[in-house]
């Protein structure tokens, strides 16, 4: 995996395409560039939210709304809480990423677990078990940035208002 990436009279320089120190860095045959660290500027992320790892009171699955309570900091949430926010799958940037817990979505868009039919620019409110419903509760989670008519248990995308 070693490339010579530059020649001088007194220099060379070697790509590698693993993350060993003091080396310049190459594409992987996938095009992927391997780093432990990245030090520099964003212009763009592959994901759409902002997340902060917190300790949950057992295993959630993506787009479970969360609260405030239980066994550990969050748990599910339902029609009387105050909603926190929803588990994440791929954040755009993570908050406190080496903590222990899972990674909950606190704004920008996000697949949420909803019930029932929902259309799009409706809002969406903590229900169940951490399942959102277009039924109003205290519990604002979003609103829907899709129309989905299905009357069971499926992922929306939603825009956060936590």
């Amino acid at each position: 995996n070693l490339r010579v990436t530059g020649v001088g009279a007194d220099y060379y320089t070697v790509g590698r395409e693993d993350r060993t120190p003091k080396s310049v860095a190459v594409r992987t045959e996938s095009g992927s560039i391997l780093a432990n660290l990245f030090e520099g500027t964003a212009t763009s992320a592959q994901y759409a939210d902002l997340a902060e790892k917190y300790t949950t009171d057992q295993e959630y699955p993506v787009g479970t709304v969360m609260a405030v309570g239980g066994e550990a900091e969050t748990r599910s949430a339902k029609t009387s809480d105050f909603v926190i926010g929803v588990i994440s799958d791929k954040p755009a940037y993570l908050m406190n990423s080496e903590a222990e817990g899972q990674a909950i979505g606190l704004k920008g868009r996000v697949p949420v677990r909803v019930t029932g039919p929902v259309s799009k620019g409706q809002a969406v409110y903590a229900w169940q078990d951490g399942v959102a419903s277009t039924i109003a509760s205290n519990g604002l989670v979003g609103i829907a940035l899709e129309t989905n008519n299905d009357e069971g248990e499926k992922l929306v995308e939603c825009v956060l208002k936590v």
